[in-house]
């Protein structure tokens, strides 16, 4: 035999090795390799077409997925675009969930190619697919209640800190001078001790917020303790929310549901270790089994649930199993009973078609037509069974109870306060409420202060419904319209207009981090709370989401960055707001 005789017989030897199993999606995978080195690329996109991923368990099927993408990518960096394009799009084909990621490939590849429009049909099914994984929905709802509480927190801090220029003064004045207008050092010794004394008995600076609003409430506007209330029933409800978030933490970290989410991803427990899972668990334990192809210890493990426990994956499992060993009949029986519980699955629909065709019984088949329709879709349609995706339902329900089978009430409600509790929200909230009663009785002088409404010198108030307090000097030059004073009143506007300008400057300064920050001096502050509220969580959505889908997946999904341009749209929307019809300034 010639060597041109024995190359060709190799050759032909190869490509018989490749068709074996035209369903074999790891055929097409070394067909597509081998046509990949030729330089063959027509042949490349008619195997990659070919290749049907469907019937590989999920093991198998996160293999190919990286040997498909490994391909993709090499594509991509020689700028076939198409063919890349086609790769990521037969890896999303195979197992979307998993592979959510390869939308942002996909939008580059438009970007590259000149769209600079959004694909928000790609945008939403990107979404749909975080939502429907566990982690990443875990981790939007864990981000979102984390930024919740801590954009309520950061509010309040900021509002306090607007109250402790507007009043603060005022409150030092009285507190040392006590209406006699002389200094006491035994008034500023008790001030200072009012104020330090959290630092050594608390150990931290967080209470002060607390602290100082309580200090200055008789100073507060009518409008000002509305707004304060209205934060901190905000900021009890995120802490109520946040509460909930670490008990859902805790429960994530729990030994128990560690375990059942090692079950579900298919890790495989002993014998002595799976005999003391409840049943459910037990369930997905035989799934595990089942795919890694040991159906003989995932019937056992099935039958050990006992015959009272019925669901639908359960009884979709014995049917394929009873199907693969050649009991039909039984096959049968299960898919059926697994109808019965529900009639809508289409996995159980299929291969309760499978096991009536494999029966070959015209008849029989007939009869199960008149109450399941459905089945005559699937009748031309010959595969092998399905396997039922175990849901992500199941995780979710045991995150909530604390990875038992059963919710149980007492346990979550007291978890739920007791995590409640341990924030010193509470507690701070206690101090404010101290020291606005006791201030009352002990210094019942404090607030009768205020600031000229003019010059804004410290005056004393006249009434309580006082509304534009004047100094004396103000008063004269103001409203007495008298022209002797009139190169004094000029003057005096010269010198308000330069404290003006200068309070402008500063809060347009704060404003450029704070946006908004410059309502709560123009009787606005509600406004303030609530759009400050929304800007601050949504730029920390984008932010730590951002950051943690980096850090997690290593890439950040495209509806992550849509919430940066919201925030960034705010800003610019609540400091324009805020701004306008300002008459003074530079």
């Amino acid at each position: 035999m010639t060597k041109k005789s024995i190359l060709l017989l190799i050759a032909l030897l190869l490509l018989g090795s490749f068709s074996w199993a035209a369903a074999n999606p790891w055929s097409h995978l070394k067909k597509i390799v081998f046509y990949d080195s030729s330089g063959d690329i027509a042949a490349v996109k008619e195997n990659l077409d070919q290749l049907d991923a469907q019937w590989l368990v999920p093991a198998e099927k996160l293999e190919l997925q990286q040997k498909l993408n490994e391909l993709g990518d090499r594509y991509f960096q020689k700028k076939n675009f198409p063919l890349a394009e086609e790769f990521y799009r037969k890896i999303l084909q195979i197992s979307p969930k998993n592979a959510w990621p390869l939308y942002n490939k996909l939008e580059k590849i438009s970007r590259l190619r000149g769209n600079w429009l959004w694909n928000f049909k790609n945008v939403w099914h990107q979404f749909w697919l975080v939502g429907q994984d566990f982690s990443g929905a875990f981790l939007l709802f864990n981000t979102l209640f984390n930024v919740l509480f801590f954009s309520s927190l950061l509010l309040f801090y900021i509002t306090t800190v607007v109250m402790f220029f507007k009043y603060f003064k005022l409150v030092t004045h009285d507190f040392i001078l006590s209406g006699d207008n002389q200094f006491k050092f035994g008034k500023l010794a008790l001030l200072l001790a009012l104020l330090l004394w959290p630092l050594a008995l608390l150990g931290g600076w967080g209470n002060y917020p607390f602290l100082f609003c309580g200090f200055m409430w008789s100073y507060f506007s009518h409008e000002d303790r509305v707004n304060i209330k209205r934060i901190v029933g905000i900021l009890l409800a995120m802490t109520f929310l946040n509460s909930f978030n670490h008990y859902l933490e805790q429960s994530l970290q729990s030994p128990g549901f560690q375990t059942v989410k090692s079950i579900y991803a298919g890790q495989l427990f002993p014998e002595s270790r799976y005999n003391r899972f409840d049943n459910e668990m037990k369930v997905m334990q035989a799934y595990a089994y089942y795919n890694q192809h040991k159906v003989d210890t995932a019937q056992d493990i099935l039958q050990a649930t006992g015959n009272n426990y019925l669901s639908t994956l359960k009884l979709n499992l014995l049917g394929n199993i009873y199907f693969e060993k050649g009991n039909i009949a039984q096959s049968i029986q299960f898919h059926r009973q697994s109808l019965s519980i529900d009639n809508q699955n289409p996995v159980t629909l299929k291969n309760f078609t499978l096991a009536l065709m494999k029966n070959n019984d015209p008849e029989l088949f007939k009869f199960y037509l008149k109450n399941y329709p459905e089945i005559q879709n699937y009748k031309n349609k010959p595969s092998v069974p399905l396997t039922v995706k175990l849901p992500n339902a199941i995780l979710w329900k045991r995150l909530l109870n604390f990875s038992w089978h059963e919710f149980h009430v007492w346990n979550f409600i007291s978890n739920l306060m007791i995590e409640f509790f341990k924030f010193p929200i509470l507690m701070a909230c206690l101090l404010m409420l101290v020291y606005i009663t006791l201030l009352k009785k002990l210094a019942p002088h404090l607030g009768q202060s205020t600031f000229c409404n003019k010059c804004a010198k410290i005056i004393k108030k006249k009434s309580i419904e006082q509304v534009h307090p004047l100094c004396e000097d103000c008063y004269q030059l103001f409203l007495i319209k008298d022209p002797i004073f009139l190169e004094a009143k000029i003057i005096k506007e010269k010198e308000i207009s330069r404290k003006f300008r200068f309070h402008f400057a500063l809060h347009l300064i704060a404003s450029l981090f704070i946006p908004g920050y410059c309502l709560n001096f123009k009787d606005r502050s509600s406004v303030f709370t609530f759009t400050c509220l929304t800007f601050v969580s949504v730029f920390g959505l984008y932010l730590f989401n951002a950051l943690t889908f980096k850090n997690f997946f290593g890439t950040v999904p495209m509806f992550i960055n849509f919430i940066g341009i919201l925030a960034v749209i705010l800003y610019l929307a609540i400091n324009a707001s805020s701004l306008r019809g300002i008459d003074h300034g530079f």
